[in-house]
């Protein structure tokens, strides 16, 4: 198991300072898989003495910090978007619109295949990953047993592919700063769900950020499948008064 953990660390290690280096597609791909290679590395690690030590740590500062009437509140709102149908929903509606803005049946496909790679990558983690119940048994006084398998977060998972995928969509080809205009949203967006996910015990910090580093996986991946915006092809201006010449 060391062997697999120290091959998997040094992976990640290469494939983030392949995607550092490189420039356009490629390196948007290899952040795609380094960013993966993160999550397997969490999925193997999910029972060791250091992420058990940070969720009882997150635990504990939330159990100090809950106000019941938000809690309250925000279980409401928590589990309705935690539902399949609105995600659903909201994936065909904003693909089709974002597809319809940029003339691109891709865009799309990226929006409403992302929300379903999430879905079923993060079904999948969660069957396979399991807590121990020794492991568990550390987290705060014993009682959280239900969390055996809640890696990751299905609800960061679809909200930041979802966004994140959106973000993509509309920055690709502005500048940096309509880039960063349309990112800040789409990042608050995730991080009030994972606030909820954690205010509200669904679930515990570590789901939190494995399925973050998921949806930035797959939102990666994406952002490779579309490439470049393809440049706008426009009459040379010569050639505009030599065709007038002759005429």
């Amino acid at each position: 198991m060391d062997t697999a953990k120290t091959a998997l660390v040094a992976a990640a290690v290469v494939l983030g300072a392949g995607a550092v280096v490189t420039r356009g597609r490629l390196a948007v791909a290899m952040l795609a898989a380094a960013l993966f290679t993160v999550l397997a590395i969490l999925a193997v690690e999910i029972n060791a003495g250091w992420m058990t030590s940070l969720d009882d740590s997150v635990w504990n500062w939330f159990y100090r910090h809950r106000f019941h009437q938000l809690r309250v509140d925000s279980q409401g709102i928590f589990n309705y978007i935690g539902q399949p149908v609105p995600f659903a929903v909201a994936g065909v509606i904003s693909g089709t619109l974002v597809a319809l803005l940029s003339r691109s049946a891709m865009r799309a496909v990226v929006v409403i295949g992302g929300v379903g790679v999430g879905v079923a990558v993060e079904e999948t983690l969660k069957a396979v990953v399991v807590r121990t119940p020794a492991n568990l048994a550390k987290l705060h006084d014993g009682s959280l047993l239900e969390y055996t398998h809640s890696f990751p977060s299905g609800h960061v998972t679809a909200s930041g592919t979802l966004l994140g995928m959106i973000a993509v969509c509309l920055g690709t080809g502005r500048s940096r700063v309509a880039r960063a205009a349309i990112a800040v949203p789409a990042v608050a967006g995730v991080l009030f769900v994972a606030f909820l996910a954690l205010h509200t015990r669904a679930h515990i910090f570590t789901d939190v950020i494995g399925g973050m580093v998921l949806a930035a996986a797959i939102v990666a991946a994406g952002a490779a499948a579309l490439g470049p915006p393809k440049p706008k092809h426009r009459t040379a201006p010569g050639r505009v008064r030599s065709a007038h010449a002759r005429t």
